[in-house]
């Protein structure tokens, strides 16, 4: 029989974080901005039992929270944030959850520019960036191949806390874009990570176009590092009417890290480099006048397991968890989920509903299904979003999320750790 534990516990450095706010009324508006988000999640999660882990199935309940301060003076520019995880946590006590609290610094940065003017080249603008900012290049809704400096999650349903890398920048507009020559460190991070996470960091330069030609968006990208020691990406989003819309991205790289099942089944899978690897996406976005948004995509990615290596893992998993000796080299299959994309051949497709019309015009409902068409898995998510309150200088969202991730039951994601989870988010501005 379980026993449960709640917990309420309080942070310092939350306490610290809000003794700012009393720096609102003594700033000058043109010398010191703030601005103040806030989220609370309230979170439901059914775990259960497969192959990678022996353990029956369970459920959990817990509270976490996010305090965001976005600081602007000058040309700086920071974004600061306290996050609290399980701050009130309901579970079995052999998996009891213990109170955390971080102090992130997600971006720091200083933005300047300078105006160049000669005869021959005519005048032209450079804006230079240093700092921890975030760069997001990619075009997609459920992945983006040209965020290339650092990963970030699509369509998270709880709190997240995503982090820019160290930045040196300096970028030349013209007349139909920009180029951009950048050095960055993706090591800059402030919250802990994974081994996967922290040997994929990696240090690199690299040269950017971005071109707006009508209604059409290219860019491409030449990039170094020491990890995939060399990569060239484009993208390309075209707009073919009033309700129609193109986008699609191909990245390829010389080195990739990836997990390797092993050739006997008494030794754990391994990290190690796996030569080329390319991603690809293509996807159409459509819309209409009423609010309506439809976005489908399809997606590859050859770093991730294909359906053969999960069957085989999966196989291999079930033969090693029936013996006690051998139970911890199942779970090491479980590495294998890892990787930025789980599967190779994806599939998305999203609806949403942005009202202007009736009591539709403070409600946002969404819905996502993600296909892995290969071996039958999907992770299907619904989002119920509800402005209560939106003045121009603040606003609350009540939103209600549900993610449930299944499919036949030898794939993939039908044995992730969790079955489904549902959350009730509270989201602010002040």
């Amino acid at each position: 029989m379980k026993s449960s534990h709640c917990k309420l516990h309080l942070s310092s450095s939350v306490t610290a974080l809000l003794a700012l706010c009393f720096m609102n009324n003594a700033s000058k508006a043109d010398e010191l901005s703030l601005a103040w988000d806030w989220q609370l999640s309230a979170e439901a999660v059914e775990s259960r039992e497969s192959p990678f882990s022996p353990l029956p199935s369970d459920n959990r309940q817990s509270l976490n929270g996010l305090l965001d301060l976005e600081v602007g003076y000058g040309d700086w520019l920071g974004l600061l944030a306290v996050k609290g995880n399980d701050i009130l946590s309901n579970t079995s006590e052999a998996q009891a959850a213990n109170f955390e609290s971080e102090f992130i610094v997600r971006e720091l940065f200083w933005q300047g520019g300078v105006e160049l003017s000669n005869s021959a080249f005519g005048d032209h603008y450079l804006d230079i960036t240093l700092g921890k900012v975030r760069l997001d290049w990619g075009v997609g809704y459920g992945y983006r191949p040209l965020d290339i400096i650092k990963p970030y999650r699509q369509n998270p349903v709880g709190i997240v806390a995503e982090e820019g890398a160290g930045v040196a920048s300096v970028s030349l507009f013209d007349m139909t874009g920009e180029w951009t020559l950048l050095y960055s460190d993706s090591s800059w991070t402030s919250q802990d990570v994974n081994d996967f996470e922290k040997q994929n960091q990696q240090q690199g330069v690299g040269l950017r176009r971005y071109n707006l030609v009508g209604d059409h968006e290219y860019q491409w990208v030449a990039y170094y590092d020491d990890v995939r020691h060399g990569l060239l990406g484009a993208s390309l989003v075209s707009v073919l009417n009033l309700a129609w819309e193109f986008h699609g991205s191909v990245v390829y790289q010389r080195q990739s890290l990836g997990y390797s099942q092993p050739d006997s089944m008494l030794k754990p899978v391994y990290l190690e480099e796996q030569g080329e690897a390319y991603q690809a996406l293509a996807g159409l976005t459509w819309a209409n006048d009423t609010g309506h948004n439809v976005v489908l995509e399809y997606w590859f990615d050859s770093r991730a397991w294909s359906n053969s290596e999960w069957q085989s893992a999966i196989e291999s998993a079930e033969s090693l968890s029936v013996n006690p000796m051998t139970a911890s080299l199942a779970g090491s299959y479980a590495q294998g989920f890892q990787h930025a994309n789980l599967v190779q051949h994806n599939i998305m497709f999203h609806w949403s509903l942005d009202s202007t019309n009736g009591w539709l015009e403070n409600i946002t409902p969404t819905f996502d299904v993600m296909l892995s068409p290969q071996d039958g898995g999907f992770i299907a998510t619904q989002w119920i979003n509800y402005r209560a309150l939106d003045n121009g200088d603040s606003s609350l969202d009540l939103e209600l999320a549900a993610r449930f991730l299944g499919g036949k039951s030898d794939s993939a994601y039908a044995n992730l750790p969790d079955s489904h989870m549902i959350l009730i988010n509270l989201k602010g501005r002040f």
